[in-house]
């Protein structure tokens, strides 16, 4: 399909109502009933994760997948004893790649070949991360991982799994146990499986407090 032809849809489409939906009726889900994640629903939600947008198309982030009983049980005490760790057939730890200047030359590449830029500007964004600190690099590493997890976590729900992020830990202890090498950053983790319950919607601010137009001054709407 073009994208012209997504462009020209009525907004209110059907897909663009599925959507909304599964959007609306996400939840956080804390727990989880004794069933397997079938593997083709854990290749569909990696999958999503690995379509998630990034800065330059940088894609800075790996993958865990944590099955093991022993392993969930080093982590439950990492989480302060989050009982959704144990209880959660899968669990999924999301790393950040603190510093991914080694592939900015190949990923600049293919910005030009899509036509974002010339080949004048790519010197320019080869070299574009050099002048970022530790923590620069950090938060972009956290920033760009986070879309792959929200990612999947919708593809979670959009398969009828319950799944619930987890950040409350300590992250170094998450980072050891898991072996992970230095140069990456803990994310967060997610807790995946069939859900026993469903809670209700919790409260969420209004855009009138969260929305400006054209200044932060602004909250008249213009739209």
């Amino acid at each position: 399909m073009l994208l012209t032809d997504l462009m020209d849809r009525n907004p209110r489409s059907e897909q663009a109502v599925a959507f909304q939906e599964l959007v609306r009726s996400r939840r956080s889900i804390r727990n989880f009933q004794d069933r397997p994640v079938p593997s083709e629903f854990l290749s569909e939600i990696l999958e999503a994760g690995r379509l998630a947008p990034s800065r330059a198309n940088s894609q800075p982030w790996r993958f865990i997948v944590v099955t093991d009983s022993q392993v969930k049980r080093q982590l439950f005490d990492a989480v302060y004893h989050q009982q959704m760790v144990l209880d959660a057939p899968v669990l999924i730890t999301i790393l950040g790649i603190i510093d991914p200047r080694a592939s900015v030359p190949d990923r600049t590449i293919e910005l030009v070949q899509a036509g974002c830029f010339g080949e004048d500007v790519k010197n320019l964004a080869d070299h574009v991360l050099d002048h970022w600190d530790h923590s620069d690099l950090k938060t972009d590493a956290a920033l760009n991982s986070a879309i792959a997890g929200a990612q999947m976590g919708l593809a979670a729900h959009a398969l009828g799994l319950g799944c619930v992020w987890i950040k409350l830990c300590h992250d170094d202890q998450v980072l050891r146990i898991l072996q992970v090498p230095d140069g990456h950053y803990h994310t967060g983790t997610l807790a995946i499986g069939y859900p026993t319950s469903v809670p209700p919607a919790r409260p969420r601010l209004p855009l009138s407090e969260l929305v400006r137009y054209n200044s932060f001054d602004n909250k008249e709407p213009i739209l």
